[in-house]
């Protein structure tokens, strides 16, 4: 029998033989059951427990819910949002792992490129008249 799997993003049940596939290059595999999940968390970046249609955020909000209404102790809503913290955790360690991008070095040119000789411009011709030209007629008014 085919084995049932739950989505990665949103937490609902993929029926058999549906949902998509994806796996990372790093070897994680994630299981979709549309591509609307699969959008939002491989091209967007988004996380689930921020998403308000999943069923993760969901369960985080319910339990939020109950401590507000004291029907859970704080180490009990601690314990169910360690998932969270933890993933807070590891990326903040992530982002402080990864090297800062080295800028590109600058080509070396000589030094005879990089001096530009100033030619002086020309000196502007002074406008001649010409000899045989007339003024011009005033216009005639229309009646």
């Amino acid at each position: 029998m085919a084995e049932k799997r739950n989505c990665s993003f949103c937490g609902n049940a993929i029926e058999p033989g549906t949902g998509k596939m994806f796996i990372k290059k790093d070897g994680t595999v994630y299981y979709f059951c549309n591509n609307k999940c699969k959008k939002n968390r491989v091209d967007l970046g988004r996380v689930p427990r921020r998403t308000r249609w999943t069923v993760r955020h969901a369960e985080l909000k319910a339990t939020a819910l109950r401590k507000q209404r004291g029907e859970i102790t704080e180490e009990e809503f601690k314990e169910a949002h360690a998932a969270d913290e933890e993933a807070k955790k590891q990326k903040m360690i992530e982002t402080k792992k990864a090297p800062k991008p080295t800028p590109a070095p600058k080509p070396v040119t000589p030094k005879a490129q990089q001096v530009k000789k100033q030619e002086p411009k020309p000196a502007a011709k002074p406008l001649e008249k010409k000899a045989d030209s007339k003024p011009a007629k005033p216009k005639e008014e229309k009646k």
